[in-house]
């Protein structure tokens, strides 16, 4: 088997290859630049390396210089998109085997590296003096086969399972590595251990997850100075910190990149440590452990190293559990101090009917002042109560608000719900929340506002109806006063007689205006011809609003002619949409009436009766308060007409609509009223 190097940043390019080559018995090897492939080279494990030259050529003929000095035997192929003759005369003067054009050719690929001899194991001309043994990258470790197992590689994955079998009951990270770390310090002879890990959200909500912890702070040494373990903390953007978060999994203090990054030795020499090596889950960082050499101031052997970076593993998920148990912790206390915290009594019930938890405010209302500290128990509550939470708990249906009273407490009065706590997996709620709110002091602040509201309807209705009605009888008064002096006058009579009608028309809508708004439910109901009815309520309007101009268009597309209602009610509702409608161009009134049967979703027929005018319609503004009472954009009137029509289609199970209509377009109010009645609500 043939051990390939492809040195390339593009990742695409070493699928190709492994495409290309998957029939033959090799082993593909790729690394992003020269530093990583450093190790490889230096201990002559390779027996060929593909170069992808499509950069700057001066640095493909550095990196080609950097691959001599390393293995000076080693068959370089460059692989390139754009090939000239110079360019070509210098690869091939240093020493490159074969210029290759992409796209790749895959029998000529295949045929030149099967030509190839067996690895070369050639020294480099010249090495740099002797530092322990380079450490494998984290690639290398899970790309190499698997070594015959030594004894201490046995010690040690003998001393992993025992520590990790106390996972289980370990609660906090701390204590499981100080029980991991002395005896993985003995079975390794190391004189210094250590393990720092990132802060989890899972473990502290303030936190940012875990991805996007910035800082691994030291959780538990041994061999370690008290001032380090109190102040020392590294950090992902600098230092050994973000030599790991990059990629090295493994990082000692002979690699090139702690010689290049002076924070990386500085850390290492503080620590006393020379080995770092990633807690990794599923590819994420959880943490780091660092060692120091042996006892005889030796490093650690790559086999041993490699079965540690393997085994740290279970020791990073067994971190991930405690993180999880210590949010389970928090949240539960965090959620008691919120239930403690509230003014309304709340109670938590486990589904074995034993109470969990039970705020202050709970135990004062179930508890008798006379049992001391005793705790409250289920059969405390109130009997009725006990069912409701019982229900809750055996359907998993949370059940709606409701008010309740106690039987010795009736002046108070308090707003319950029962919630069951139930996990997206389970069929029944673990527990249930009830919470009892007292409304006594919201109650009867409502009923204050609702009867101040009252009155200061009434006084308004009072001014108003005093100022209408004062405006109707200031003619009569006016005739009343000549009445002795002029009752012989024909012209005086005639006036009496229009200032009387006049007067009576105006009192008398006023007065049914009262009517209809006391009413909340029709006087009488009977069947009605859409027709006629519509006829009647225009020539109402006509006798409020003398004009001779205005003018009726009906249009009857619906299936049926005939609703069910108050003739009176919804003449007069009518009448006012007409009177309004006719307000809007006095001059030339035109109003078309539009009657069409619809069907909604529930079942329920509605006859909609939509009234057109001719004026400038309702802005958007106003068209949300026109039915409100009293409000009007006229100088003369009450403002109740339209609220008038909506209190009577309410009362029969029906609704007004106002559409607004911008731009002068007309006016437009639909009527709604119900064809079958006993299903509307």
């Amino acid at each position: 088997m043939k051990t390939i190097l492809v040195l390339a940043q593009n990742p695409e390019l070493p699928r190709t290859i492994r495409t290309i080559l998957e029939s033959e018995p090799h082993r593909l090897i790729h690394r992003p630049d020269i530093e990583e492939a450093e190790p490889l080279l230096k201990h002559g494990a390779l027996d060929a390396c593909l170069l992808d030259a499509d950069q700057p050529q001066v640095q493909a003929l550095w990196v080609i210089e950097r691959l001599q000095e390393f293995s000076p035997t080693l068959p370089v192929f460059v692989l390139t998109a754009t090939r000239t003759p110079e360019w070509e005369e210098q690869l091939y003067t240093r020493g490159v085997a074969q210029v290759l054009s992409k796209p790749i050719r895959p029998r000529l690929l295949s045929t030149l590296i099967n030509r190839l001899g067996s690895r070369n194991t050639s020294t480099p001309a010249s090495s740099p003096a002797s530092p322990p043994t380079p450490l494998p990258t984290a690639y290398e470790i899970a790309s190499s086969p698997e070594p015959s197992r030594s004894g201490d590689s046995d010690r040690l994955l003998a001393a992993f399972e025992e520590a990790v079998a106390l996972t289980p009951v370990t609660l906090a990270t701390s204590d499981l590595f100080d029980a991991v770390l002395p005896k993985l310090r003995k079975v390794l002879g190391v004189r210094r251990a250590a393990v720092f890990l990132r802060w989890a959200a899972s473990r502290d909500p303030g936190q940012p997850p875990l991805e996007e912890s910035r800082r691994l702070h030291l959780v538990s040494a041994v061999g370690v100075s008290r001032d380090v373990i109190r102040e020392f903390a590294l950090s992902v953007d600098s230092g050994c910190g973000a030599a790991i978060v990059s990629g090295a999994s493994v990082l000692t203090r002979w690699d090139r990149r702690v010689a290049l990054q002076p924070d990386c030795l500085r850390e290492l020499n503080v620590l006393g440590m020379d080995t770092l090596i990633a807690l990794m889950r599923d590819d994420v960082l959880v943490g780091v452990l660092a060692l120091g050499s042996t006892v005889d101031q030796v490093l650690l052997p790559p086999a041993v190293l490699r079965d540690l970076y393997f085994l740290a593993e279970p020791l990073a998920a067994a971190v991930e559990r405690i993180w999880a148990h210590e949010r389970v912790v928090a949240n539960h206390g965090m959620m008691t101090d919120i239930l403690r915290e509230l003014t309304s009594a709340c109670v938590v019930v486990g589904k074995d009917l034993r109470i969990l938890h039970a705020n202050a405010s709970a135990t004062m209302l179930f508890m008798d002042p006379a049992d001391g500290a005793a705790e409250l128990a289920f059969s405390d509550l109130p009997e009725d109560l006990a069912s409701r939470i019982y229900q809750v708990l055996k359907a998993g249906a949370p059940m709606s608000p409701f008010r309740y009273r106690f039987q010795d407490k009736l002046n108070r009065q308090f707003l319950a719900s029962v919630i069951p706590f139930q996990s997206k997996e389970a069929l029944l709620p673990a527990s249930a929340l009830l919470v009892l709110e007292d409304r006594t002091q919201s109650e009867q602040l409502k009923r204050l506002e609702v009867e101040a509201a009252n009155l200061r309807l009434v006084r308004t209705m009072a001014d108003r109806l005093a100022h209408e009605i004062g405006n109707a009888l200031v003619p009569i008064s006016t005739h009343q006063q000549l009445l002795p002096t002029r009752h012989k006058d024909p012209e005086f009579r005639v006036s009496l007689e229009n200032a009387l009608a006049s007067g009576v028309k105006r009192i008398g809508r006023l007065v049914n205006q009262m009517v209809f708004l006391a009413h909340d439910h029709p006087m009488s109901m009977e069947s009605l011809p859409l027709a006629s009815l519509i006829e009647e309520s225009f020539k109402e309007a006509q006798r409020h609003m003398p004009i001779q101009t205005a003018t009726l268009r009906q249009s009857n597309e619906s299936a049926s002619s005939v609703v069910i209602g108050d003739r009176p009610a919804l003449r007069h509702a009518l009448a006012e949409v007409f009177i309004n409608a006719m307000q809007a161009n006095p001059a030339d009134a035109k109003v078309a009436v539009r009657t069409l049967e619809q069907e909604a979703e529930d079942g329920v027929r509605w006859m909609q009766i939509e009234i057109l005018d001719n004026g400038d319609g309702f802005v958007t503004d106003t068209s949300t308060q026109v039915t409100e009472p009293f409000f009007t954009t006229r100088s003369v009137g009450l403002g109740l007409g339209l609220t008038v029509a909506r209190k009577v289609a309410e009362a029969h199970q029906g609704r007004l609509e106002i559409h607004s209509s911008e731009g002068g377009r007309g006016g437009c109010i639909s009527l709604y009223l119900p064809l079958n009645p006993s299903v509307a609500h």
